[in-house]
């Protein structure tokens, strides 16, 4: 099911799917992660154009479908934000950056092209660092993407969150050239 959302994402983009060997790899090894007993984030990190946010998009569009299915009565989506509205939102808005915090499923894109921190009324305000945190704590559902290289989370973020990521994220490492070309 999962191939087949992601197969979707790529062609509303009007573009060929190609089921190359790597594309089913990460596929099955999301797949794995949604139906395990894993950790409870997944970052897809890596080269540009490689099929990060499309997979992402797939696993939401994929639990979108089956809880709003007739088998299921609760109702969920995952909320999707992009790092950069979310680093423009978070200082003029608290009660935004509060419903990020406890959103049951958050898919965050493009982590690392958000500015550091932002400053708002004489505050400075780190949104990608504090929202992780806040994450941490309660161990709550969270995608990442990112074209960060892995030592680059530390540079970027701390040791700190470089730690936290590492305990609570399974990676799912990209390095094959863009599909956009």
């Amino acid at each position: 099911m999962l191939g087949m959302c992601y197969k979707q994402e790529v062609e509303k983009r009007r573009i060929p799917f190609q089921n190359d060997s790597d594309t089913q790899a990460k596929i099955a090894k999301a797949a794995k992660w949604l139906c395990g007993d894993y950790k409870v984030g997944l970052l897809l990190y890596g080269t540009i154009g490689s099929g990060k946010t499309t997979l992402a998009k797939a696993i939401c569009n994929l639990i979108g479908i089956l809880y709003n299915s007739a088998i299921s009565s609760d109702r969920k989506a995952v909320y999707r934000v992009s790092a950069l509205a979310l680093a423009k939102n978070v200082a003029d808005d608290p009660a935004y950056f509060n419903k990020l915090k406890n959103q049951d499923l958050l898919f965050i894109d493009d982590i690392g092209t958000e500015p550091a921190s932002v400053k708002s009324w004489g505050n400075e305000y780190s949104p990608v660092t504090e929202l992780i945190y806040a994450r941490y704590d309660r161990q709550l559902f969270t995608i990442i993407s990112s074209n960060l290289k892995d030592e680059d989370f530390g540079d970027r973020y701390g040791e700190r969150i470089a730690d936290r990521l590492e305990e609570m994220f399974e990676r799912l490492h990209y390095q094959n050239k863009s599909y956009r070309k």
